[in-house]
Formats: C-alpha cells, structure tokens, sequence
C-alpha cells in the first residue's frame, strides 16, 4: 500500500510508485506521464496516434537501472475506448504481448480517484486479456501506458 493508494489527492504533488526495472532504461515517471531517456510518451501519442510504441533498451536485472546491450522492453500508449466499472477496452491488440500490467499507468491527466481493478480487453478480442489497476474515473478517450519485455512495432498493435 502505498501514499497514492491511501491519498490519491497526493497524485498532484508526487508520481504513483515505479518499477524501473520493468520499464526501458533511463525512463522516470512524472506526475501525468512516463519519459523514456527524457522522452514524453504522452507527447509521443499526441504527434503520432495511438496505439503507438517506444523501444529502448531493458535494464538489467539487479544491476541499478544498467541498459542491456541485447535485451529491448517496449512501451506501448494505448486509447480506451470503453468504459464500464469493471472494464475497459483499448485501441489496440495487446493480447501477446506479456504486457507488464501491474505497471499501467493513466497518462495526460492527474486523477485523484481512488484505484480499482479492471479488466482489460484488447481492439479485437472478446474476452480479458489482463488486469490492471488504475484510478476508478478512467472513461473513454483516456491514454494508458504500460512496458511490455522485447521489442514490438506498431504493426503488431493494430
């Protein structure tokens, strides 16, 4: 549990916790958004859409945030496109993706709504493919961002 999860009001004051591990080397959270080597993915998705990606190099695990010269993790920014209490559907295909979930994260705007689990299903898919935890006012048109391990294009979202 942590002060985000208790006080949601602190969201506009301090970033909801971050693996870094789990994200590309040299990414940092801020308090709307996510940079990857001082990158804004929420800037990224306002230039070119969404689904879009962002590959960089994974970090090394237990090394202190050290890139891989080999090991790629992408982030991929996502656009609900319903919303029900329980639920949500994005606008892209993320079934195989082993997405990192338990790191989502609402971006382009701070919510001071306490978290609540959904369920998540992709562009084309029927049936869950995740569950990730997010603030509860999330509503269509909101952006989602999460790390997924490797390298995966575009082409593989839509």
């Amino acid at each position: 549990m942590t002060l985000t999860t208790l006080f949601p009001t602190l969201r506009s004051s301090i970033p909801a916790p971050f693996d870094a591990a789990a994200w590309p080397a040299g990414s940092a959270p801020t308090l709307d958004d996510v940079t990857v080597r001082a990158m804004s993915v929420g800037r990224y998705a306002d230039i070119c859409g969404t689904p879009c990606v962002c590959t960089g190099p994974a970090v090394i695990p237990a090394s202190g945030g050290v890139a891989s010269a080999v090991l790629s993790t992408t982030v991929v920014v996502a656009t609900v496109t319903e919303a029900s209490p329980d639920t949500l559907r994005l606008d892209a295909c993320v079934a195989g993706l082993e997405a990192v979930w338990r790191e989502a994260r609402l971006i382009g705007r701070v919510s001071h709504a306490y978290d609540e689990p959904f369920a998540v299903v992709d562009a084309h898919g029927e049936e869950p493919c995740g569950t990730v935890v997010l603030p509860g006012d999330v509503r269509a048109g909101d952006r989602i961002a999460f790390p997924c391990p490797g390298c995966h294009t575009v082409g593989e979202l839509r």
